[in-house]
């Protein structure tokens, strides 16, 4: 028996990539807006073929169909600040999303109640942060605006969003773990009996 025949081949991957990477760049631009929530955190469902790449072909490929994505998008329509700071921004979230969950399925063979409340955590805990250190005052700064003027498009849609922290806490925090119960409630069934459908496939090429 030929192991190393058990995983795809390097065209294969590259092939499989590609057509992740395609798919997610055309659900990229359906987006949908959230009820109660500002106009500019909308949902799309283009991180689930990254989760799909991150299950099938492990962690390093969710976050490259990541990567890929928002160079393509960086390329095809810029960014309204100018530097991409928004593609860095949703960069950073897809790969953790899609990369933590991916990296304790491959180190675990399966995906225990644990390693999914683990993940949630862990992507809320980076997202708060980087948000918070990185991510909205990048924006800000490129936009001109203070923080009093920014924070008020967040107290329009919650009232307890009455300043910068808290419109992190009770805004951006809960926007965050809207979008990765979503990717993952949609993603992970479905990457899953993918990824036990093709099992046999390589397992019969590799006899």
């Amino acid at each position: 028996m030929n192991t190393y025949m058990t995983t795809p081949s390097k065209l294969q991957r590259m092939t499989t990539i590609g057509i992740l990477s395609a798919i997610s760049i055309l659900l990229y631009y359906i987006k949908f807006p959230v009820p109660f929530f500002p106009p500019f955190l909308t949902l799309d469902v283009s991180d689930i073929p990254a989760l799909v790449g991150a299950i099938t072909l492990g962690p390093v490929a969710g976050i490259l169909i990541q990567l890929l994505k928002n160079i393509v998008d960086y390329i095809s329509h810029g960014s309204y600040v100018g530097l991409p700071v928004g593609q860095v921004a949703n960069f950073l979230s897809g790969s953790l999303m899609v990369g933590l969950i991916g990296t304790f399925y491959h180190f675990r063979k399966k995906i225990h109640i644990s390693s999914y409340i683990l993940s949630v955590l862990l992507f809320i805990t980076s997202m708060y942060l980087l948000n918070y250190y990185f991510i909205l005052p990048s924006i800000m700064n490129l936009m001109g605006i203070s923080e009093a003027q920014y924070v008020e498009g967040f107290t329009q849609f919650n009232p307890m969003a009455t300043d910068f922290t808290t419109a992190v806490l009770f805004v951006i925090l809960p926007f965050n773990l809207i979008k990765v119960a979503m990717v993952y409630s949609i993603g992970l069934p479905f990457s899953l009996r993918l990824q036990r459908s093709i099992q046999p496939e390589r397992k019969n090429l590799a006899a």
